[in-house]
């Protein structure tokens, strides 16, 4: 009985992140509301008050879980000396957004969350790229500081751009892609 109970709750909270994403991608956040939400995922406004206080608490824990699980992931490929690291963390950061694209499209698109984009970089800066730095022996801090903040925007607009083409590569496609784009320019640093 509670494996029911828990499964329509998943497909509860599904059916409102996507019309929360559909609604984004044509409007910004501040102005959606419950009913809107409700509506298009076909259930009462008291299910969603069941799970979320408002639309921005509910944007807030979707975020939330996101970004553990992009933290996660990080944290179980900090780079070592050797860096065939880079590879498997990328695989699985293609196959998160491809998990969740819908809301990750409309989190790192034109109606996202500038503050949430910032954590994510700020995540990689912590973990990654101190690393990187370290491990590549860069010396010179303003050009790797440079480096850093286009490697990031770079991926950044990488994952934006693979989402709104519709994925039509897969994650491994991507993942080869993006490590092939970051070790060509780190190796101009070294």
């Amino acid at each position: 009985m509670a494996l029911t109970e828990d499964r329509r709750v998943r497909k509860t909270k599904k059916a409102m992140t996507e019309a929360l994403a559909k609604l984004l991608l044509t409007k910004p956040l501040n102005n959606i509301g419950v009913r809107e939400i409700s509506d298009m995922a076909d259930i009462n406004r008291g299910t969603f008050y069941l799970h979320y206080r408002d639309v921005y608490d509910m944007v807030d824990k979707l975020q939330n879980e996101i970004f553990e699980k992009f933290n996660d992931i990080v944290d179980n490929h900090e780079p070592k000396k050797n860096t065939e690291e880079l590879f498997p963390m990328l695989v699985e950061l293609f196959n998160l957004l491809s998990e969740n694209s819908e809301l990750a499209k409309v989190l790192i698109g034109k109606n996202g969350d500038a503050a949430f984009v910032d954590k994510l970089k700020q995540v990689i800066r912590e973990k990654c790229f101190v690393n990187v730095q370290k491990t590549f022996g860069i010396k010179n801090d303003d050009e790797f500081n440079y480096f850093y903040h286009y490697i990031v925007s770079g991926c950044i607009g990488i994952f934006s751009a693979w989402l709104n083409s519709g994925m039509k590569e897969t994650p491994l496609e991507m993942a080869e892609l993006t490590e092939k784009l970051i070790l060509t320019g780190i190796s101009t640093l070294s």
